[in-house]
């Protein structure tokens, strides 16, 4: 009798222990849909996709993901090893809890934390609800957006270096959309000037373009260069046994009688040259020399011969031409232009 009746409450047993698995499955697949939702369909997980994109260079993946106009300009760090170099500073990107937007309950808003070159930063970013995914998984998608850009600006070249790149420039200007967050780095260098690097971190989206605007200075060639032209030019003037040589800014007026042999002119200090940017030109500051003349006059009256150094300061001035890598500079004298 006891082995008849234990094969029913057996039976009763086993179907209880599939129920109580049956119902545990139940209950890890719908904490694990929800932990799923939570996170692989969260807005914030779609922050951070987009970052991997722009991480790995991917810009029609990112700009696909991000619904983003895309305004005019160079689009050069928008793919590719530009736009990845955008990104080789951004590190430790991480994602707050999305935030709901008052008065849109389809919205949220998400705060990205993350550091530029070592420096924290942060970036905001707008999600719309977009429906279901199999009846269980959110589907949360970017705001559409217009992507910020950045206006570098520089004068005298007509490109420059961005995230290692070369800029092609339009009257000293260009624009680049940008994705955000972005790290860019602008200079130049040629023979005759150059830029300190400068840098810029884009954050977030802006009507109007942020401006790296790019300080040019001459060279150290470029002042060499202009400083033995003078130099050249005073010492073709030196080399004249005149007492007025011409086209030069020294001269000497005796009323004694002087043998040109004896006239000596020598430059005892030459200009610095000093450079500047005015009115969309380089120019030179007026430059000041100090020449040396030895002769011997003869007094007329007696006929005494008198050996004699005269020494004296002299000013004048040049006008430059320049390119990225010539420099023409054209002394004046006396109002008049001399060919240097």
């Amino acid at each position: 009798m006891n082995t008849r009746n234990s094969t029913p409450i057996s039976a009763a047993r086993l179907a209880l222990r599939w129920a109580l698995a049956a119902a545990a499955v139940v209950v890890l697949v719908i904490a694990g849909t929800i932990a799923a939702n939570r996170t692989l369909f969260s807005p914030q997980h779609q922050v951070q996709a987009l970052q991997q994109h722009l991480a790995r260079g991917e810009g029609a993946e990112a700009l696909g993901l991000m619904q983003a106009q895309v305004p005019q300009g160079d689009a050069v760090a928008l793919d590719g090893d530009v736009l990845k170099r955008t990104q080789a500073g951004i590190t430790d990107f991480s994602t707050d809890k999305a935030q709901a937007v008052e008065g849109d309950e389809q919205l949220r808003t998400v705060t990205a934390h993350y550091k530029a070159h070592g420096v924290d930063k942060e970036s905001t970013y707008t999600l719309r609800h977009a429906g279901k995914s199999w009846l269980l998984f959110d589907k949360w998608a970017f705001e559409p957006s217009t992507l910020p850009s950045v206006k570098i600006k520089a004068n005298t070249v007509n490109e420059v270096t961005v995230n290692e790149q070369k800029i092609p420039l339009s009257a000293g200007v260009s624009t680049l959309p940008v994705f955000y967050p972005s790290l860019l780095d602008a200079s130049f260098s040629t023979k005759n000037f150059a830029a300190d690097t400068r840098g810029m971190v884009v954050t977030k989206p802006a009507k109007e373009p942020v401006e790296i605007a790019l300080k040019t200075e001459p060279t150290k060639e470029f002042i060499a260069a202009i400083n033995a032209k003078v130099k050249n030019y005073l010492n073709e003037c030196a080399s004249e046994q005149v007492l007025m040589p011409a086209g030069c800014p020294f001269a000497y007026s005796t009323s004694a009688r002087v043998d040109p042999a004896t006239i000596d002119w020598s430059i005892a200090k030459y200009p610095t040259i000093e450079v500047n940017y005015y009115n969309g030109a380089w120019v030179l500051s007026p430059l000041k020399a100090t020449a040396t003349l030895t002769l011997t006059e003869q007094d007329l009256r007696t006929g005494a011969k008198a050996k004699k150094t005269v020494k004296d300061d002299y000013s004048f001035t040049a006008q430059l031409t320049t390119s990225t890598t010539e420099v023409s500079v054209v002394p004046v004298a006396g109002g008049e232009q001399v060919a240097g």
